[in-house]
């Protein structure tokens, strides 16, 4: 089972940071943020998600693993009660467009990695070379802000990034990436300095916010 970090008091200046470690020495950093499924963003089967940070703790990562397992389980939601929610979605069209094959539905895949044993931050980059996903470990526990080691994921040439969209009719935090492949995935970015990642992009990328139609 892989848990999620919890993204409150996300030190999101120093994860970004650790993330540029990673880097090649000759690689230009444009811009780079914490990046989350984005509002309706379906999960891939286990097998296509990344296995990231195996084996790696840091202090406090096994029991909080285990409370945060037992909270789950205890406060599922009952589903048929957020009709409204999906219904709200669906009329903010597709959050994928593509297979997991494509290029979108790739980048998908890689913000759900599979950490059992440390919690693990998918960072966004975009580089004068490609765009990619950096994990950046963290403790798990909530009042833990530690940083570990940092590890590169999936990644594609810049080239292939057809256009970036900011869904402000969806929600402040949600972009959307497109491809040339004709794909594009709808992600979260939470820090309130997303927009300059937004904007590191060349200005023929960025579109307005109207919705793809679906």
């Amino acid at each position: 089972m892989s848990l999620p970090v919890d993204f409150r008091r996300v030190p999101y200046k120093e994860v970004r940071a650790r993330a540029a470690e990673a880097l090649q020495g000759d690689e230009r950093l444009l811009g780079s943020e914490v990046t989350l499924p984005g509002h309706g963003l379906p999960k891939p089967r286990r097998s296509r998600r990344p296995r990231v940070l195996r084996g790696l703790r840091m202090p406090g990562d096994r029991l909080a693993g285990v409370s945060r397992v037992f909270w789950r389980l205890v406060t599922l939601p009952e589903i048929g009660g957020f009709d409204w929610l999906f219904e709200r979605r669906r009329r903010h069209g597709k959050p994928l467009e593509g297979g997991w094959n494509s290029l979108g539905g790739q980048l998908a895949a890689a913000l759900r990695p599979v950490s059992k044993t440390t919690g693990a931050l998918p960072v966004l980059q975009l580089t004068d070379r490609r765009l990619g996903i950096a994990y950046v470990q963290r403790a798990r526990r909530r009042t833990a802000g530690q940083l570990g080691v940092v590890e590169q994921g999936w990644s594609t040439e810049a080239h292939h990034v057809a256009w970036i969209r900011h869904r402000t009719d969806v929600d402040a935090d949600t972009y959307e990436i497109g491809f040339n492949d004709g794909s594009w995935v709808r992600v979260c970015l939470p820090s309130q300095g997303a927009v300059n990642f937004f904007t590191a992009f060349p200005e023929h990328l960025r579109r307005d916010t109207m919705p793809m139609a679906s």
